[in-house]
């Protein structure tokens, strides 16, 4: 690679002002730069991640400034050549190779979302961590003493938990009085309806510096943990974790990851870095609304088993083996797709973490 140096072994000074890093710091970005291209048209741009492609842009504006920066100073025409075909290589790449429109759907669920949740997992880990607290102090107060749960669910919805954890019913009952009510299909799509909502508050508040969705975090925790500690003290714990386990397995996750994207815009915003703020969040932004979009056609099949499938209490799903197996099953196929979905299309193998 070719840097211009200064003339007799000395570097200028209005070069030196001039300039927003170092020689030494501005080579080793060209060199970044040229690695990335070169890594990009040998494999093409699926084979790159997430900060890859966020480092991409940034050194390709930095190489673009520069090159006008040294055709408005008359510098050396050896750099002036060396960052124009830097610069266009990498401007063929970013603007020249664009998916192909029917594509860009599976791009995004099949590569996309799986790298952006393989890249930015800690988040999505800090959440679970705040819900388990909850849920755990939640489980404690009220296996010890269940008027706690009026307090953390309301009379009605605490009523109804007690009723059935004192009732010998199955665990499949619990829905089947609202299923028959509303029909299966009606009430997937209600399910469906709250779960988005409540997703996509977990992910929107994030805005308020992160404390909106620590909240939501909080509460969901609270509610999950006093709903299994009501079954802990009427010794139908197994029956209510079989309750909630089939679509439970992948909807608490799916929430979970709403609330990670929701946390890293609030780290975006609570330290920016380098950044102005609003640059942060804006680039924090667009990695958190993949990983939301990602969650959605979770919820939607979550609610589909909630709906059609948790409801029963006959047959096969009456005892609560199945129950287990399917929640299994889901968590599983859900574990695959965000953490190895990616190397099913590009099958490259991908670093985690």
């Amino acid at each position: 690679m070719y840097i211009h140096p200064a003339r007799n072994g000395i570097i200028d000074q209005s070069v030196a002002d001039g300039c927003v890093m170092t020689m030494q710091n501005r080579s080793e970005r060209w060199e970044q730069l040229t690695e990335l291209v070169n890594q990009a048209q040998r494999r093409g741009l699926a084979s790159l991640g997430a900060d890859q492609l966020d480092e991409l842009g940034a050194l390709y504006r930095q190489a673009t400034a520069a090159l006008a920066r040294a055709r408005s100073l008359n510098r050396d025409s050896q750099l002036i050549a060396y960052l124009n075909q830097l610069v266009g290589r990498a401007h063929a790449i970013i603007y020249g190779q664009h998916s192909q429109p029917r594509l860009r759907l599976g791009y995004l669920f099949g590569v996309d979302i799986p790298r952006t949740f393989q890249a930015h997992w800690r988040y999505v880990a800090v959440a679970a961590a705040v819900t388990l607290v909850a849920a755990t102090l939640a489980y404690l107060l009220v296996r010890a003493d269940p008027r706690w749960s009026q307090a953390l669910l309301g009379d009605s919805f605490s009523g109804a938990v007690e009723e059935f954890a004192t009732s010998e019913q199955p665990a499949g009952e619990y829905f089947a009085e609202t299923a028959q009510a509303l029909g299966g299909a009606n009430f997937s799509a209600l399910l469906m309806s709250n779960n988005i909502q409540v997703a996509l508050k977990a992910f929107a508040v994030g805005v308020t510096l992160g404390l909106g969705t620590l909240y939501v975090l909080v509460m969901n925790g609270l509610l999950l943990g006093a709903f299994l500690g009501i079954g802990a003290h009427y010794d139908r714990l197994v029956d209510l974790v079989a309750v909630v386990i089939p679509h439970g397995a992948i909807e608490i996750p799916a929430i979970l990851i709403a609330g990670g994207a929701g946390l890293m815009m609030g780290h975006a915003l609570v330290s920016p870095g380098d950044r102005l703020r609003r640059d942060a969040l804006r680039i924090a932004a667009l990695k958190a609304v993949k990983l939301a979009v990602g969650t959605v056609p979770v919820f939607i099949v979550a609610a589909l088993i909630e709906g059609l499938l948790s409801p029963q209490h006959r047959g096969l799903f009456a005892a609560n083996e199945p129950r287990f197996l399917l929640g299994f099953l889901a968590f599983a196929l859900l574990t695959l797709y965000f953490c190895f979905g990616d190397r099913i299309l590009t099958r490259q193998p991908r670093p985690f973490g």
